[in-house]
């Protein structure tokens, strides 16, 4: 699994939306990985002050990102009800939802006005 790290104005990690290897590739081909110049900046880790490449979540960078990831739900919503059918098992549910729930945890961070920072690293 790999982390999408958001970061607060003070520069401290807030939260990590854990994505597969697999979805991690499919957003750098994406256009989310265009969105937004990137920053060299000093963020705060766990436990020590890090060199992070990072877009400001403000104005239009936030609004392109949250625009993007919302398109990418209607459309992941769409192929997940092409693809369950009528009765799907647990496990086709949880299978076909993966994506859609990155999609949502992205979303939610990148609309969070108390999040300034997204690390795509």
């Amino acid at each position: 699994m790999l982390d999408i790290t958001f970061y607060s104005q003070d520069k401290k990690s807030v939260e990590f939306v854990d994505v597969s290897e697999e979805f991690y590739e499919w957003l750098s081909r994406s256009d989310f990985s265009g969105l937004g110049k990137s920053e060299q900046q000093k963020m705060k880790g766990d436990e020590e002050t890090v060199q992070v490449s990072v877009v400001l979540l403000e104005g239009e960078n936030r609004r392109k990102l949250s625009n993007f990831l919302r398109d990418a739900i209607v459309q992941e919503s769409d192929e997940m009800l092409r693809k369950l059918g009528d009765s799907p098992s647990k496990q086709e549910y949880l299978d076909v939802s993966y994506r859609l729930k990155c999609l949502q945890n992205l979303r939610k961070c990148v609309e969070d006005e108390n999040i300034k920072y997204l690390s795509r690293e």
